[in-house]
């Protein structure tokens, strides 16, 4: 099984899950964010929603990051959805890049963290978490925008 681990009571984030993982991925969250590209899948998407789990499909590039755009709109559903008391899951290939960048914006944007301060709390649950130069700019970029 891949252990999601929590940054915060209601998101987490995680490898990606093996088909069998599924009825306790369903089990656990009421919301997945998907940030592979449906060619990388192990699974059926469709296995969530058949189980009532809702779905943010939000590919991005391995080894790349979002822009800030698509980054504040993948947040802002977390938000949304942690608001409505459900658990969020975040999952790219290896959960440490694409979803370490996700978790981190989260933190900042959801907790009004430095990305000093959750880019070491997500690091303390997964050390290789945000894993490009790339990453780490779209998140200074968020820090700036969010600073306003």
């Amino acid at each position: 099984m891949v252990y999601p681990k929590f940054v915060d009571e209601n998101v987490a984030f995680s490898p990606m899950p093996y088909p069998e993982n599924i009825p306790e991925i369903a089990e656990k969250f009421n919301a997945v964010v998907v940030l592979t590209y449906e060619y990388e899948l192990y699974y059926d998407l469709e296995e969530l929603t058949k189980r009532g789990v809702e779905v943010l499909y939000a590919p991005i590039e391995d080894f790349t990051a979002p822009s800030l755009e698509e980054l504040l709109k993948i947040v802002e559903w977390i938000e949304k959805k942690t608001k409505e008391g459900k658990k969020v899951l975040v999952h790219c290939l290896g959960g440490s890049g694409r979803s370490g960048t996700v978790v981190t914006a989260y933190l900042m944007h959801a907790h009004g963290l430095s990305l000093r301060e959750a880019l070491a709390k997500v690091r303390s649950l997964k050390p290789s978490a945000v894993e490009t130069q790339e990453q780490m700019e779209v998140l200074k970029e968020l820090e700036e925008h969010l600073k306003g």
